[in-house]
């Protein structure tokens, strides 16, 4: 007889695609990187195709992958749509689809400031890099760089975003590093949606954009790898605020580029009072929080 995939074999290949990353995926799901691996291999088996194909640091869906994942995603969302989330009375829970870097490099390390000052909002984060839904088919909210143009949204700006060249101290100092000049004998670290062209310029450096190492996709996961001492990158200035806070990144320069877009806070026009309710009220403090941090920062929520 046959047998379809288990719900966990869909949940793993769904989040392994979402992640780029088998170790990631493992750590959302609270299962083993082998798990994934088996998990991913048994729907290898049954369709004949490779779902993966490794890029750098990254896992990157195959053709195969990117034609049934549609599909399994919306599954899963009319599975978890007939089996709602248990709350406690008297509390709201509000979904809200985020970057992976801004929730695990700046939004997570403070959200616990928001529940104690609001004990009956729990805040459910979905740590994505596409746009997912919002509305009444998907999630509540949404923290989106980009923009702002989403259509059936109210889409408020909270702030752009900069960019300035760092590294890990141990790099710093084997490199000699001591000017914006001393950056051309450095390896460069990028992000695929991040060049290095502009912050040349205006630096006034006559080098060419580089392209000896495969970008990072995550912006999370370049600045984990300029951390490790893997080179020197172009980091944004929110997410890598902590880690320059505690010595684990050095600022090389203080010549900043803007990076093209913003952040919005994102949510559905028509849902339910609470959940509104719920929206505004952490819209309001990631406007507040932001501008307590960054001076550039506009709160434009009420």
């Amino acid at each position: 007889m046959y047998r379809p995939p288990s719900l966990n074999t869909l949940r793993a290949m769904e989040a392994a695609a979402r992640h780029r990353s088998f170790t990631r995926a493992a750590e959302e799901l609270g299962v083993t990187h082998g798990a994934i691996s088996h998990r991913v291999r048994e729907v290898e088996e049954r369709l004949g195709a490779a779902m993966f194909e490794r890029q750098g640091n990254s896992m990157q869906p195959t053709l195969a992958a990117l034609q049934i994942l549609p599909t399994i995603r919306q599954s899963l969302e009319l599975i978890a749509s007939v089996f709602p989330e248990p709350r406690a009375a008297g509390h709201v829970v509000l979904k809200v689809a985020v970057l992976p870097s801004f929730a695990a490099h700046w939004l997570v390390p403070r959200l616990a400031e928001f529940h104690e000052a609001h004990p009956g909002i729990a805040i459910a984060l979905d740590p994505r890099l596409d746009l997912s839904p919002v509305g009444p088919q998907g999630l509540d909210a949404a923290i989106r760089y980009g923009g702002g143009l989403w259509p059936g949204l109210v889409v408020e700006r909270l702030m752009q975003d900069t960019l300035f060249p760092a590294c890990s101290p141990a790099y710093r100092e084997r490199m000699g590093i001591e000017s914006e000049a001393d950056l051309a004998r450095c390896r460069f670290l990028r992000n695929a949606w991040q060049p290095w062209t502009p912050w040349f310029q205006r630096a006034g450096l006559a080098l060419p954009e580089p392209g000896d190492s495969l970008p990072y996709d995550d912006a999370g996961l370049l600045l984990e790898a300029t951390a490790a001492g893997h080179g020197v990158a172009l980091v944004r200035k929110v997410i890598s605020r902590d880690a320059l806070a505690s010595g684990r990144l050095v600022r090389l320069s203080e010549i900043e580029t803007p990076f093209e877009g913003a952040y919005h806070f994102v949510r559905d026009p028509g849902a339910p009072p609470a959940k509104a309710a719920a929206a505004l009220a952490f819209g309001a403090w990631l406007a507040h929080r932001l501008h307590g941090e960054f001076t550039e920062a506009k709160p434009s929520l009420s």
